[in-house]
């Protein structure tokens, strides 16, 4: 049995992300281009975050999709995080320090390599993937009143429950930076991020003040996993430098973490404040008024 309304919502959000994703893989040599590969592998994620929190039984197709759109994101995330590293890479030759750095063109050579691989590599778990099927996933079987009226603030409540366990950070990880633990919490934002814009809908007030917050979380996040990631193979191509006798490429490679370690704590001291600045208690207490239930734990619930 499954409650009415909910269905409904998660089916129409269901409908939209799926549209979005096929107009993104429509694009002409989308593969090719940063920014459409980008909206592709996040419009995969939006419809995966929708197939969370819809009730299985409903969608004859729902493993195999699952699974197919799981492996899409997967084939593009090596690139991408190529296309992000040198971005960053670009980005920071234009500072007067860098731009005559003699180890940014030499890493810059060594990551282009690794995307090009990275590409190859995509393109062939691609070519494997027929990506024309998916809208098959929205087909829903015939089922003999398989819905029941329901309290849809609840249902909704319900739904974020597992998402919002585990979404906020501890004292020792704002106290004590760890790349790894932060990494972990950025995921689960994103996916509490993920099904609160898919359950919106059936909000009385829009929470969009909790939307705001959990964007800004995870990009403070993201620019610090994805610094803290280029430091790691810059870090590799550095002693790998060090063991050739190539000193002047060497300490270049030195200057550029030097400024990626500056720009990765800048992530972490946003992150900081962020999550300094609304508690978990706020967080949950404002969510619960904008979906219109009383506090958890007051008398009226």
């Amino acid at each position: 049995m499954y409650c009415l309304d909910l269905s409904i919502l998660l089916h129409r959000a269901l409908e939209g992300r799926v549209e979005t994703l096929m107009n993104n893989l429509s694009v002409v040599d989308w593969e090719a281009d940063p920014d459409s590969l980008h909206e592709v592998r996040v419009a995969s994620r939006r419809v995966r975050a929708v197939l969370d929190l819809v009730e299985p039984g409903l969608y004859p197709g729902f493993k195999r999709q699952s699974r197919k759109l799981k492996r899409l994101t997967r084939a593009l995330s090596r690139t991408r995080e190529m296309d992000v590293h040198i971005a960053i890479l670009e980005e920071a030759g234009q500072l007067p320090a860098l731009t005559t750095c003699p180890g940014l063109e030499h890493a810059l050579e060594v990551i282009d390599g690794r995307r090009r691989k990275a590409r190859r590599t995509m393109a062939e778990e691609l070519s494997r993937l027929n990506l024309k099927n998916l809208p098959q996933m929205l087909l829903v079987p015939s089922l003999p009143d398989p819905f029941r009226p329901g309290d849809l603030p609840g249902a909704v409540w319900n739904c974020l429950a597992p998402w919002l366990e585990g979404a906020f950070p501890s004292e020792q990880l704002l106290d004590q930076e760890d790349a790894r633990a932060l990494h972990a919490l950025r995921i689960r934002v994103k996916r509490l991020r993920y099904a609160l814009e898919v359950l919106g809908a059936g909000f009385a007030t829009a929470p969009e003040g909790q939307l705001k917050h959990l964007r800004a979380v995870q990009t403070a996040l993201g620019n610090h996993h994805d610094r803290a990631t280029l430091e790691t193979l810059l870090t590799g191509l550095h002693q790998g430098l060090e063991a050739r006798r190539r000193p002047l490429l060497a300490a270049g490679t030195q200057d550029l973490l030097i400024h990626l370690g500056e720009d990765r704590m800048i992530a972490f001291e946003q992150f900081r404040a962020l999550a300094v600045g609304t508690s978990k208690e706020q967080f949950l207490g404002s969510l619960r008024s904008d979906l219109g239930l009383e506090p958890e734990g007051s008398d009226a619930s």
